[in-house]
């Protein structure tokens, strides 16, 4: 497609594969303690692995992955609303489906850099530090459905999405909305 600008990662299997390898190396932890006890070992390594690929990868998903793209037609990007949805994206990511908004459809949009972002962290609340590695940046897309917001922050590469990709995906949307 021309003119497509790609964004964030795509889910892959690494939080799969990593939930495996730690529940595997639990495994061998307990059964490095307690030789005697193989079902124990095996016990531990299940319960690892479905707290590590059922609540923690989850939480973190979307800020990890969640690519999305955008051109001259519109923005597709991974849908990561619900727990179930995240569930489905680490246990089978080749069937990940991305969800369409064609340009004409939004009704307003704006890019919000890691200054402007509040850190609900904190009881003051305040802004987050930038960090030292890429400046944190979120498209705030509005449509009728709501509002949907999509990691600025990084290429599909994993780099740091440089002034001119932003610039080229303000041109895309601006362009859209006349």
């Amino acid at each position: 497609m021309e003119n497509e600008l790609r964004f964030a990662r795509k889910i892959s299997f690494k939080p799969l594969l990593g939930s495996i390898f730690l529940g595997i190396a639990v495994g061998v932890v307990i059964i490095s303690i307690f030789p005697n006890e193989p079902l124990l070992s095996i016990l531990c390594c299940v319960v690892a692995f479905l707290i590590d690929s059922t609540m923690i990868y989850p939480q973190s998903l979307k800020h990890f992955y969640g690519g999305w793209k955008i051109n001259n037609r519109g923005i597709y990007y991974v849908d990561t609303e619900t727990w179930g949805k995240k569930l489905k994206l680490i246990y089978l990511p080749l069937l990940q489906e991305y969800k369409f908004i064609p340009l004409s459809r939004i009704q307003a949009f704006s890019i919000i850099d890691g200054v402007s972002l509040m850190n609900s962290q904190s009881i003051t609340g305040g802004t987050l530090n930038r960090p030292i590695s890429r400046p944190e940046r979120l498209l705030v897309v509005k449509t009728e459905h709501g509002q949907v917001y999509l990691n600025l922050s990084w290429d599909s590469k994993g780099k740091a999405v440089t002034d001119k990709k932003v610039n080229q995906t303000l041109a895309i949307l601006k362009n859209s909305s006349r």
